[in-house]
């Protein structure tokens, strides 16, 4: 998870043109002329230029013009620290099951490329940690990567498409020692349903086969849908309400689990680089799995800080 209007006044360009356009570039000057040169490409990174004002460029705002980019794509590292306390816990055993504390971090990279004829490669990996205060809550950690291809399909109303091979894996006692790990191939739509001024409502469709898991008996197809609501109360200031659904068809002994997160997160960008945040989620499982063994809901609440650089 935005430019502020800017009205000037008294002066004698912005008289004879829109009043709610950005003219600041042409100020000191009842009639800019422009140089072509001042347009080069090569030219627009150290001397940046604008676009010839015209009426109504309100519509717009003032065209910069972009200089060409050389070199590789950027990678983008990331990372989340938070602390939050949640009511359900995981345990050995149900009866364990309590309310904690805990920390949970996460650090990743990903890069896309441009192929060709519009598609991007998709690569990145990410590990997470979690640590319980309650002394029968079991630590673990979370590594996933993945690899595959994202393209904007403009005959389908700008939706965007993606198509990789993930790994994923679980620990609890050493990183050497895998308590779970699966490969799946996922494939997925998101689209943006409404944008406004501050405002987006946004929406995703997916499923995700697995071709192997360990143990053999989590094997499973996943279809999921998610939604997605955000509301930028300030530029630098936003709330967002979500929601993820999961139908979860496991290959053996009939096993049907229908899986759901909801949840609620007001973010403060206080740096381009950083924001601090506060979230509450709520997330359940049903499972068809006699006694309810695989039955869980869970509250998690907390507060954090994410990191992103790209270089």
């Amino acid at each position: 998870m935005k430019a502020p209007g800017l009205i000037l006044l008294l002066t004698p360009l912005v008289a004879t043109g829109d009043v709610l356009s950005e003219s600041s570039p042409f100020l000191g000057s009842p009639g800019p002329r422009y140089d072509a040169g001042d347009f080069e490409p090569d030219q627009a990174g150290e001397n940046p230029a604008f676009a010839p004002y015209s009426p109504a460029d309100s519509d717009f705002g003032v065209q910069q013009i972009l200089g060409t980019y050389d070199g590789p794509p950027p990678v983008k590292l990331f990372g989340y620290f938070d602390v939050n306390y949640t009511d359900n816990a995981p345990a050995p055993t149900r009866a364990l099951e309590d309310g904690s504390w805990y920390f949970s971090g996460l650090v990743g990279a990903d890069w896309r490329p441009r192929l060709a004829g519009g598609w991007f490669a998709d690569v990145g990996l990410y590990q997470e940690i979690y640590r319980f205060d309650q002394g029968n809550a079991i630590d673990f950690e979370n590594f996933q990567t993945h690899a595959g291809v994202v393209k904007t399909l403009v005959d389908l109303d700008d939706a965007l498409f993606y198509a990789r091979y993930e790994y994923q894996r679980l620990t609890t006692t050493s990183f050497s020692e895998t308590d779970y790990s699966a490969q799946r191939l996922r494939a997925g739509l998101q689209k943006a349903l409404y944008t406004g001024a501050r405002q987006q409502l946004s929406a995703g469709i997916s499923a995700a086969f697995d071709l192997d898991a360990n143990p053999e008996r989590l094997e499973r197809i996943e279809y999921a849908a998610e939604l997605s609501y955000t509301w930028w109360i300030l530029n630098n200031l936003s709330a967002t309400a979500s929601w993820r659904g999961a139908y979860w068809d496991f290959d053996t002994a009939g096993r049907v689990d229908w899986n759901h997160t909801a949840g609620l997160e007001l973010g403060w960008r206080f740096h381009p680089h950083a924001t601090a945040y506060t979230q509450v989620f709520y997330s359940s499982n049903d499972s068809n799995t006699p006694f309810g063994v695989n039955d869980f809901e869970a509250w998690n609440a907390g507060l954090g800080i994410g990191l992103n650089l790209s270089f």
